[in-house]
């Protein structure tokens, strides 16, 4: 299992003071896997896909892994391929959050950052998403 990272994204990881990944899992009909962060969390109530930062001392796939799990309940199976990389700002820190298709398998868990999941097409569920998480699913 590799991440299919392309040189141009790879090359200014260190341009950022946050890298953040995220996984775009898919069910057996291509539905995506989309989280409600709890009210007490921040963004409060947003939708998002399975994501967080990378910790010291980790690479891009164990981080990804971690977070999938901690998240989910899941296992990461496999990375099929990069999908998108996103840059924002929280205060003065830029942050880059680096996407991938993924396969997983085991039933979702749920840890206490979110509230409820749901597996939906794009088309379906287009305005529950912000516009980051659009940019994210290249969907802007």
């Amino acid at each position: 299992m590799t991440c299919i990272l392309p040189e141009s994204i790879e090359n200014k990881l260190q341009n950022y003071d946050r890298i953040v990944v995220g996984g775009i899992v898919r069910d057996q009909n291509s539905n995506i896997l989309f989280l409600q962060r709890a009210p007490d969390e921040s963004p409060p109530n947003l939708w998002e896909i399975p994501s967080g930062g990378v910790e010291k001392g980790e690479n891009l796939l164990q981080a990804l892994s971690r977070e999938i799990e901690e998240e989910t309940g899941l296992l990461l199976d496999d990375v099929i391929s990069f999908l998108s990389a996103v840059e924002y700002s929280i205060k003065a820190t830029r942050c880059l959050q680096v996407n991938f298709d993924v396969i997983c398998t085991g039933e979702v868990k749920l840890s206490p950052e979110h509230t409820q999941y749901t597996w939906s097409n794009i088309a379906n569920f287009r305005t529950k998403l912000d516009d980051f998480m659009l940019r994210v699913l290249n969907e802007t």
